[in-house]
């Protein structure tokens, strides 16, 4: 059992433009939940934005967030594959008897991989519109007290400042001549964010993405590739399930705007 605290959240306060914390520890029932965030209203005088997330089978601690005043928002989960199985069924069978990838008609494109700082200034551009476009699914963009330019901005920000300039990060990118039609930013930890452009979706190429960053994972040397996605977002879902990927630590997501 660990106290139950606030933790700051330094890139929610730049990204929301308000103090912004995480609630850690353990929640034995309303009222302890209540007297920290009326210090904290004491304390800011000003609005401020809490999240919460919280492990499915401790559903009681969901239940008394929810009671002293945050909003259930969204529920989340970890897909995972491991890779050390994809590499030996890829060095005996080939990488097309695990993902067939049907070629889209009359659209030649071509996947390349790199660090992010390698990335030139109008990739990341193209990287940034398209992620003003494509996300609507994510827990900000999904509760109704987080207006959607706010919502956008946030993730607009997140990218620019955060992925882009992340030197761990790598990013698997599907361009048609100098046009980027898609991207997935990943690291030897995770998949991060992926997006593909409004323009090219429903064609299939969302799996192309995927499975070459599974290849670029490879090449890197990841044992496992993993990442974290709400279960709002269905086709990204059934892209992983096609994809083989197996799942855990589905979590609750609460947010408390004050």
């Amino acid at each position: 059992m660990s106290k139950l605290c606030l933790k700051d959240i330094p890139w929610e306060t730049r990204n929301l433009g308000m103090p912004a914390y995480q609630l850690e520890g353990t929640i034995q029932n309303h009222k302890v939940v209540e007297s920290i965030l009326e210090k904290k209203h004491a304390q800011l005088k000003e609005n401020f934005f809490v999240q919460l997330k919280v492990d499915t089978e401790n559903i009681n601690e969901a239940i008394f967030s929810q009671e002293a005043g945050f909003k259930l928002i969204e529920m989340s989960i970890c897909p995972f594959l491991d890779l050390n199985l994809i590499s030996s069924k890829v060095a005996s069978d080939g990488i097309k008897s695990i993902y067939f990838v049907k070629p889209e008609k009359n659209l030649a494109f071509k996947n390349y991989c790199s660090p992010v700082e390698q990335l030139e200034s109008s990739m990341k551009t193209q990287m940034l519109e398209i992620s003003k476009e494509t996300f609507s699914t994510d827990r900000f963009h999904m509760d109704p007290s987080c207006k959607k330019f706010v919502a956008d901005h946030r993730i607009a920000l997140w990218v620019e400042l955060d992925l882009l300039k992340n030197h761990q990060n790598y990013c698997t990118y599907l361009m048609q001549n100098k046009t980027l039609i898609g991207f997935n930013i990943w690291n030897k930890e995770s998949m991060i964010l992926a997006g593909i452009s409004q323009d090219f979706t429903g064609r299939g190429l969302g799996k192309s993405l995927y499975v070459q960053t599974i290849l670029d994972g490879m090449s890197k040397g990841l044992k496992e590739i993993s990442s974290s996605i709400s279960l709002n977002n269905i086709p990204v879902l059934n892209l992983y399930s096609k994809l083989g990927f197996s799942y855990r630590k589905p979590k609750y997501i609460l947010h408390y705007w004050s």
